[in-house]
């Protein structure tokens, strides 16, 4: 059975894989259309951005020392050029993928991360190589130049070093994304896949495959840096409705000898709800936190997505029984064969003893 939350748009999986496969088809033709574009303009821009490095006497200072380095030059900054055009194209696609499965909290937060990576790194790597790079060369030309001795240039070496440079900051972007995205869709709170030390290894490996030998013995230490600060970046995403986005819920056996799989929600009821004792943490059940079930709408899609996503088959709620709820809630519950058992504990005297909160927990789940 499909079940609508309110603010679904009823699709398929394969509907859903469709769209991701035709967007990706849409942005690889563009990378080669692009590519293609450049190839005819790329001497030309070689050309400008090595007289942009501010060496007197250029014709007899710089050297390349084979065919198949001026080659290499050619085809990484067709490669670069080519990925930085079609940066509009892929954070759109990126957030027109996702949005249909956020929150509006959530969407602000992406397209802020988008819009941030599609000005500021298309900004900094033209800045690093028309603006930084030449007036570092020629603040060390005149710096290390000795009497008597004239200085000389490696085009190679200086392009692959600045080409270093970009493909950290293109690998930091590609992470930072990577890891936003799979921690606001749960994907790293269960960690069943080893998700994060995928993208870790996945970006560890670029480093160390894309990087010239002229950062040699800095890889290890560029990716642990990279790894951190992504982990860090996705870290700002908004709070989730119900605390967490996922949840390892198992199935337990009943006191009546049924498989019950359970939720206990903590809901706060706008503070007027006993405090949830901190020591109860069962192991196979999902506990999320609330503010106010009955008043609150994100709430209740979440929940209901949560018991269709993990079949929950009981929901404990620990405030009320369960009566001011919307009746729209209940009976999707109902659809979907979720009870739900309403402790009361709003309107007990002994709301303020740990042990008895503590027993009324532990009995719901036997």
């Amino acid at each position: 059975m499909v079940v609508l939350v309110s603010q679904d748009i009823k699709k398929s999986v394969n509907q859903h894989l469709h769209d991701l496969i035709y967007l990706l088809r849409i942005n690889l033709s563009l990378f080669f259309i692009f590519s293609f574009l450049w190839a005819f303009f790329i001497e030309d821009i070689i050309y400008y951005w090595i007289k942009s490095l501010n060496i007197s006497n250029i014709n007899s200072k710089l050297t390349i020392y084979g065919p198949y380095d001026w080659i290499e030059i050619q085809w990484s900054m067709i490669f670069v050029l080519s990925l930085i055009s079609i940066m509009p194209f892929l954070s759109y696609s990126i957030f027109k993928f996702f949005k249909k499965g956020l929150l509006p909290s959530e969407k602000s937060w992406l397209s802020i991360l988008l819009f941030i990576n599609l000005i500021f790194v298309p900004v900094l790597l033209l800045s690093i190589w028309f603006v930084i790079l030449p007036n570092i060369i020629n603040e060390l030309s005149t710096q290390v130049s000795f009497y008597g001795i004239d200085n000389r240039y490696d085009v190679t070496t200086i392009f692959k070093f600045t080409m270093g440079i970009t493909l950290i900051f293109m690998i930091f972007s590609f992470s930072t994304i990577s890891i936003s995205l799979a921690r606001l869709l749960g994907l790293l709170e269960s960690n069943s896949n080893y998700l994060n030390e995928k993208i870790f290894l996945l970006s560890v490996g670029l480093i160390i495959v894309s990087l010239p030998a002229e950062f040699e013995g800095l890889k290890m230490i560029i990716a642990t840096l990279i790894i951190t600060m992504a982990n860090l970046f996705s870290h700002t995403i908004p709070n989730y409705p119900i605390g967490r986005r996922s949840y390892t819920v198992k199935e337990r056996t009943s006191s009546k000898g049924n498989s019950e799989k359970y939720s206990i929600i903590d809901c706060n009821c706008e503070g007027a709800c006993p405090k949830f004792p901190t020591n109860f943490q069962p192991s196979g059940i999902a506990m999320p936190n609330c503010s106010a079930i009955c008043l609150n709408g994100e709430e209740q899609d979440k929940l209901i997505e949560m018991v269709i996503g993990h079949n929950i088959t009981k929901i404990i709620i620990t405030g009320c029984d369960g009566q001011p709820l919307p009746s729209n809630f209940k009976n999707i519950l109902e659809m979907n064969n979720c009870k739900i058992l309403g402790l009361e504990w709003m309107d007990s005297e002994l709301s303020d003893d740990e042990i008895w909160k503590l027993n009324t927990l532990h009995d719901s789940i036997s």
